[in-house]
């Protein structure tokens, strides 16, 4: 089965894994003071509302207006396929079909910090039919699911965790593989910023630039749903890692944060989890509010 997504998010930003690649080739990741030279790590962007930014976030796009300080770029065709195996998994396989690179920007959080790294959000208009695909499993009370919220007035976002220790994971992840290789943009992107930070265009054929689990990452996919005045609007899931920490040399010094996974070059993105967490879950935030 394959779904329409509203909008399909990844930041690579929060690997540190990916920056120490970037800095070993040369790359001066995220900016060096002294020759001026930026090379942000870029965040994966597919939405299917046009998305309005300021012009010097928006790293690539194949289309887009901008008036010098804003930039429009139109409606996009973020996907995601489904498959459930005969051993009771759940694999998601988001799709980003078209899609641009942005900089994170200024934030007061380090992005190495944060527990979310990639996010996506389904219409609610596809529930009926994400629950049909699910079938049997929605039938099951998983055990050991409970309920935390984020936001405020207009806007709640309502996700599930499974088991007390995990409310920053949600229910557990088995498997996943996310990476820039294969993304055309990407490409074109870091081969613009090796001629312009003066690396061989060469190096960039051994770069591994996607992550996987490890066997000791501690991951999981927070599965939500938004409620905008009172009403659902997105079904959400968010992919996280925890543990273990890890630390790299930066331009200026030390850098820690939350390991992202394993370095690896892979065009296919997939996160597994088990049909009846991902089930139970989905239930339990749908009767939130009745």
């Amino acid at each position: 089965m394959e779904l329409e997504l509203e909008r399909l998010q990844a930041f690579f930003p929060a690997s540190l894994e990916i920056q120490e690649e970037l800095l070993k080739a040369g790359f001066k990741v995220p900016y060096d003071k002294e020759s001026g030279r930026k090379t942000p790590i870029p965040v994966v962007v597919s939405s299917r509302e046009g998305r309005r930014l300021r012009r010097d976030r928006l790293l690539k796009a194949d289309d887009f207006e901008s008036d010098g300080k804003f930039a429009m770029v139109p409606g996009e065709r973020p996907r995601m396929g489904m498959e459930l195996t005969e051993k009771g998994f759940l694999i998601l396989r988001p799709k980003p079909l078209d899609y641009h690179l942005e900089d994170t920007g200024f934030v007061s959080v380090p992005p190495r910090i944060w527990g979310t790294w990639a996010s996506f959000s389904i219409p609610f208009s596809f529930y009926e039919t994400l629950t049909d695909f699910l079938g049997e499993f929605m039938n099951n009370k998983t055990k050991g699911l409970y309920l935390a919220s984020r936001g405020s007035g207009r806007r709640i976002e309502v996700y599930a965790y499974k088991g007390r220790t995990r409310r920053d994971l949600g229910v557990p992840v088995f498997g996943y593989a996310l990476g820039l290789h294969g993304l055309t943009l990407a490409d074109e992107y870091l081969r613009e910023k090796a001629e312009e930070s003066g690396v061989p265009e060469e190096r960039l054929r051994y770069l591994k630039l996607g992550l996987r689990k490890r066997k000791e990452t501690k991951a999981g996919l927070k599965v939500g749903i938004a409620w905008e005045n009172g009403k659902p609007s997105e079904i959400t899931l968010k992919l996280s890692t925890t543990d273990p920490k890890v630390r790299i040399q930066g331009l200026y010094g030390e850098l820690m944060g939350k390991s992202r996974g394993e370095l690896t070059r892979t065009d296919d993105w997939y996160i597994v989890v088990h049909a009846e967490d991902f089930a139970g879950a989905l239930h339990k935030v749908a009767g939130t509010f009745g």
